[in-house]
């Protein structure tokens, strides 16, 4: 309801012929700004509203509209302090959403000059590469010029303290990302898994570490989350006894107990086995915990799903000692995934073919059970590379745990 006095005053301005002209003008203004006036194309409206329109302008109105002088009458008339306010009054509020717009993409683009000027006196050959990657990733996404360039000196800061092996004279020892984020930003959530800071940090990284495994680059340069959460949970390990944490692991087994090893203890006491110590790796915690129930012979280690870097370690540890690592896990897109990633790290995959898939299949018919449904295509199965093709006619997944007890038999 038009509540200023000029409007209501003169009804003639709010007849409804003379809407058209109202809303072609509010369209015009948050188009092109409330400060812009110029013309604008006179709609068709009846002979009366022209008549008023005249009046208003002090001369007949052509084909298109002088915003100006329009402007000049509506306030002589007292319906606004301007034209904004005054078509507001005339029941045609201008929105400020397109201005607003307007305003984040021109604070969006000189952020990102200002980000890349600040970029480009970085002495590494992919720093054009870097904050452009940073710009598609929107890592600038509703910062400010200021802002944007305070994210480009962090991760500088940052790149200037770590130490990533080599180039700056050897690896230091690991440091925590959450002491260094406290240190550097003052807080420890600074680098947090998922921060703006830490995404653009770790892009960095990938950048310098070209050819790194992505879940590597911060410990290769020199800092690590933390070397206590992520273990691997194993089972009977028969650990060598020159090796540190034989005797915890022999008192775990007698006790049947699983047992977590943490990159903290793996580092401070690697573990060996005598070479050809067959373990079983497997990708599901109950696993290894079916085989404490059963008080299984087999050793085993579970990576609970993607390795962590404990399980990464304990693997490494295991096959530089000449252990004989088998891999078992999920039939789904995600488990075949995780096998090929345990077969690049120099495991063998085990009942993982098309036949053990097939037998799965099989086994759940005659039981009555409906398998889920994957509906993620298998990924490449170089080791059986007829099992990918056979998954993908069928997407039923076999989980892991269907299989006890009989993967835990010798």
């Amino acid at each position: 309801m038009v509540t200023a006095a000029g409007a209501t005053d003169r009804p003639s301005l709010l007849a409804p012929g003379l809407r058209p002209v109202w809303d072609a003008v509010r369209r015009r203004l948050e188009r092109h700004g409330v400060d812009n006036r110029g013309r604008v194309r006179l709609p068709e409206v009846p002979a009366t509203a022209r008549l008023t329109l005249q009046a208003v302008i002090g001369r007949r109105p052509g084909a298109t509209l002088d915003l100006a002088a329009l402007e000049r009458g509506l306030c002589d008339l007292g319906v606004g302090d301007d034209l904004p306010a005054a078509i507001g009054a005339l029941g045609c509020p201008v929105s400020d959403v397109a201005a607003r717009r307007r305003a984040e993409r021109r604070s969006a683009a000189a952020a990102r000059e200002a980000a890349r000027a600040e970029a480009g006196g970085w002495r590494e050959p992919w720093r054009v590469a870097w904050i452009d990657g940073v710009v598609r990733a929107g890592g600038l996404r509703g910062l400010g010029p200021e802002a944007a360039v305070d994210l480009v000196r962090q991760v500088r800061t940052l790149l200037d303290e770590l130490d990533t092996g080599p180039a700056g004279g050897g690896a230091p020892a690991p440091l925590s990302r959450v002491d260094l984020a406290a240190r550097l930003f003052g807080s420890a959530h600074a680098l947090d898994t998922g921060t703006r800071l830490e995404a653009a940090a770790t892009r960095a990284l990938a950048l310098r570490q070209v050819g790194a495994d992505p879940r590597d680059l911060w410990e290769r340069a020199g800092a690590h989350l933390d070397l206590t959460s992520g273990p691997a949970l194993t089972w009977r390990l028969p650990l060598a006894p020159d090796s540190a944490l034989a005797g915890l692991a022999r008192q775990a087994t007698d006790l049947g107990l699983p047992l977590h090893l943490t990159r903290f203890a793996l580092r401070r006491h690697p573990v060996t086995v005598a070479p050809g110590t067959d373990v079983l790796v497997v990708e599901n915690p109950r696993v290894a915990e079916a085989a404490a129930q059963l008080g299984a012979a087999t050793p085993v280690v579970a990576t609970n799903g993607n390795p962590s870097g404990a399980v990464r370690l304990l693997v490494d540890q295991l096959l530089a000692a000449g252990a004989m690592l088998r891999y078992h896990g999920d039939f789904d897109a995600a488990g075949l995934a995780i096998c090929a990633r345990m077969a690049h790290l120099g495991l063998t995959p085990w009942r993982m073919d098309t036949a053990h898939y097939l037998a799965a299949l099989a086994a759940a018919e005659a039981d009555g059970v409906e398998l889920p449904t994957d509906p993620e295509p298998a990924p490449p199965t170089p080791w059986d590379p007829s099992l990918g093709s056979t998954f993908d006619r069928h997407r039923l997944a076999v989980h892991e745990e269907r299989l006890l007890p009989g993967l835990l038999e010798p």
